[in-house]
């Protein structure tokens, strides 16, 4: 008695490729580009803004007179003139005239004086 069976799996599957393999594509990746981070993925999840679970620092001026400084770690250098201030992922500098850090909290600092520049380092 021979054996008259033959696999019919390579025949199945080169006729069904374009039906069962349809959805996936197995020669192409995901670009980075398009895949949200976690923190990005959390926030819209919550309907939170990405830079307050991410800790960024938040500045708001009020006029050339004030700004409230949030999400920073300390003080690096201050005087009337210069404010520097160590954040998460950078420094931030503000320059101007008779500058005093009117309060500041373990989060948050309120800086008054005549404010010329803000920059990050």
């Amino acid at each position: 008695m021979g054996n008259n069976l033959k696999s019919t799996h390579k025949k199945f599957k080169k006729n069904s490729k374009n039906t069962l393999y349809q959805g996936l594509d197995t020669k192409k990746k995901a670009k980075s580009s398009q895949k949200l981070s976690c923190l990005e993925e959390l926030s819209n999840r919550l309907n939170l803004p990405a830079d307050i679970l991410a800790g960024a620092p938040i500045i708001t001026a009020t006029g050339r007179n004030e700004i409230c400084l949030e999400n920073y770690k300390g003080i690096i250098e201050y005087n009337g003139d210069l404010i520097k201030v160590q954040t998460k992922a950078c420094k931030i500098c503000i320059e101007g005239k008779h500058l005093n850090i009117l309060y500041f909290t373990e989060d948050e600092m309120r800086i008054t004086g005549f404010i010329q520049a803000i920059y990050y380092q």
